[in-house]
């Protein structure tokens, strides 16, 4: 008989469980509905706001306050379809294998093998066994003492990875380089490198159809950026990332970016040459629109 006619039946089994019944397979499944530990209901599915949070913040602090509060601040505001996704602080020798791959004005990236992978956690929010995975490490160039460019750079990236995923890398937490106590971000390693680089080495291999596919879902992340409430200010294609094998592309460096509802003082102007609008280097004020041009 197919499953979505299997019919369950509720049975009240006591304070923490609630088990329902399966007439067809005579299994019974148990659901949890109160936490483990304070014995009140559920905030959300599977997670209690009061110890879930507590449980996973206990015993690690950056020596930052502003990068403590952010970390820790992506664990208590966990949701009932996003709280699997929060940053962990990672101690700069739970890593192995750092090579650098790029470097940037702001910032120098290393590839690397996080020896513990990312945290998942069984319903008792003890840390599974360690599944090692290759990762990015951005080390934001004098962050020793984090400005609040670099922290909102990290907000931003943030948003756009708990609420848009599919189009920015996944951001898994923080570490620090203990030589020059630089933060760094650890980050999603994709292997194809940036869109610059493989349109050089590869645009007449690539067919059409999927040169469409690669332009469709930048704009698609482009849309999920401007409605979030940003803009990039700094969209060019050494910023966008590829996953060739899925025909996706992953927004990255979010170092210029910032609300579009507000701009800043600085009447520098940052970024690539011919990626900026004509009205940006004529001096008014960057918008969404400019934005649109640089994908142009």
């Amino acid at each position: 008989m197919d499953k979505a006619n299997e019919t369950q039946i509720p049975i009240e089994t006591g304070q923490n469980n609630l088990k329902t019944f399966n007439k067809v397979s005579n299994s019974v499944n148990i659901k949890h509905t109160n936490c483990f530990y304070c014995n009140n209901p559920f905030t959300e599915e599977l997670w209690c706001k009061e110890c879930d949070p507590r449980r996973m913040i206990e015993g690690w602090t950056s020596g930052n306050n502003d990068i403590d509060k952010f970390i820790k601040d992506t664990i208590y505001k966990g949701r009932k379809y996003t709280f699997d996704r929060f940053l962990e602080w990672v101690p700069f020798d739970r890593f192995k294998d750092i090579n650098q791959i790029g470097v940037g004005g702001f910032a120098k990236v290393y590839s690397a093998t996080w020896i513990d992978g990312k945290a998942e956690y069984n319903f008792d929010w003890k840390k599974k066994e360690p599944q090692p995975i290759k990762v990015a490490l951005k080390r934001l160039n004098g962050s020793e003492n984090m400005s609040a460019e670099y922290l909102n750079e990290l907000k931003i990236h943030w948003n756009c990875y708990k609420y848009a995923s599919a189009t920015s890398l996944e951001f898994y937490g923080m570490t620090k380089d203990p030589k020059t106590e630089e933060f760094m971000m650890i980050l999603q390693f994709v292997d194809e490198g940036n869109l610059r680089s493989f349109l050089s080495h590869n645009f007449n291999n690539i067919l059409w159809k999927d040169k469409i596919k690669y332009l469709d879902w930048l704009i698609f992340g482009l849309k999920a950026l401007h409605e979030l409430g940003y803009f990039h200010k700094d969209f060019h294609s050494g910023n966008i990332l590829l996953r060739v094998s899925e025909h996706q592309t992953s927004i990255s460096d979010f170092g210029l970016s910032g609300p579009s509802n507000k701009q800043k003082l600085d009447a520098r102007i940052c970024g690539v040459l011919p990626y900026i609008a004509p009205e940006v280097l004529n001096g008014e004020s960057y918008t969404l629109s400019s934005d649109i041009y640089s994908f142009g």
